[in-house]
């Protein structure tokens, strides 16, 4: 009775390793698909390096000297031959086209690059409006992966009767740049006693400059984490079985609303803050595991030049 009892034990404990085993093996077709998938999304990955090539080699091409000159002449000959006879489009009509779009995006570029910073006057369309409803507009231009964002608009009026300091009117600055802080320092309501209005010194100049750098800074670092999700493959889908496994970070985020702060996840269950400065480097961290501070991996970050876009080179020296 004994051994007739065991043998049906071992028995289902063996078909149910044997399950395992089976379920664990990739059949060949299998293999075949998530071979297929790794070809289509390796050409998807060179597509789109070859457009940016041709897009960039493009950009270069039309704005040399050489090609100007060229075009130029193409140019000439055609008005004369335009104006003399009607003639069908030949094949440089699409060489002008695109030679006139590069000028002008080109042109559009230098402006928003040497030109940042743009004032500009808004009349007021409501009757009651202080001030007879003039108003100072203030552009700033800010770029982010080599493209520039929307421009931040910041308006301003004179409020105070009897004082021509100024205050924000209307802006579209987010609200995870410090606007109210760096208005209350260098842009200081002026205050009234005993009938008597007394002015604090304001700085529009200096307020400008720090507003832009507050802006442009919190672009840099949003770029950053990008950079350092896209180091690690966080942002792509897993296309093949196990592929989690090879991962090392789980997730790369910012931990505030003005992305001074960096979490990092790995997979281990390890959890990392970094805090960065205004300049873009790593001014602390902290990493913390099952047996408490990984100080290696916290040395590691804080090295080499200590810059946030860094942090993966750092991170996959001793990864990998």
């Amino acid at each position: 009775m004994e051994s007739s009892r065991s043998s049906p034990q071992s028995v289902d404990f063996n078909s149910n390793s044997n399950m395992d085993i089976t379920e664990e093996i990739i059949s060949p077709q299998d293999a075949a698909g998530i071979e297929l998938d790794n070809e289509i999304a390796s050409l998807q990955e060179q597509i789109a390096s070859l457009k940016d090539q041709r897009s960039l080699q493009t950009a270069t091409i039309l704005s040399s000297q050489a090609s100007k000159s060229i075009l130029s002449n193409l140019r000439k000959s055609y008005s004369k031959t335009k104006s003399t006879q009607f003639t069908t489009p030949t094949d440089s009509d699409p060489l002008l086209a695109t030679s006139a779009a590069q000028t002008t995006h080109n042109l559009e570029n230098l402006y928003r690059a040497c030109a940042s910073i743009t004032s500009f006057q808004i009349q007021d369309p409501d009757p009651n409006a202080v001030d007879n409803g003039h108003i100072l507009g203030i552009r700033i231009e800010a770029s982010s992966s080599g493209k520039f964002v929307r421009p931040y608009y910041v308006m301003l009026n004179k409020p105070y009767s009897g004082s021509a300091a100024l205050r924000i009117h209307r802006h579209t600055v987010p609200p995870c740049i410090p606007l109210s802080s760096l208005a209350a320092k260098y842009l200081p309501a002026p205050k009234v006693a005993e009938g008597i209005v007394k002015e604090k010194r304001q700085d529009l100049t200096a307020f400008v400059r720090k507003l832009r750098r507050e802006i442009t800074g919190y672009h840099l670092r949003v770029a950053s984490i990008k950079h350092l999700r896209k180091r690690f493959s966080l942002d792509e889908k897993l296309s093949r079985k196990g592929k989690e496994k090879e991962r090392e970070i789980a997730d790369i985020s910012a931990a505030d609303a003005e992305a001074k702060q960096v979490r990092i996840e790995w997979i281990d269950g390890k959890v990392g803050r970094c805090v960065v400065g205004m300049n873009g480097e790593v001014v602390k961290c902290v990493i913390i595991g099952e047996d408490g501070r990984d100080r290696e991996t916290e040395r590691r970050v804080l090295g080499g030049d200590k810059r946030m876009e860094g942090i993966a080179d750092r991170l996959m020296e001793g990864i990998y």
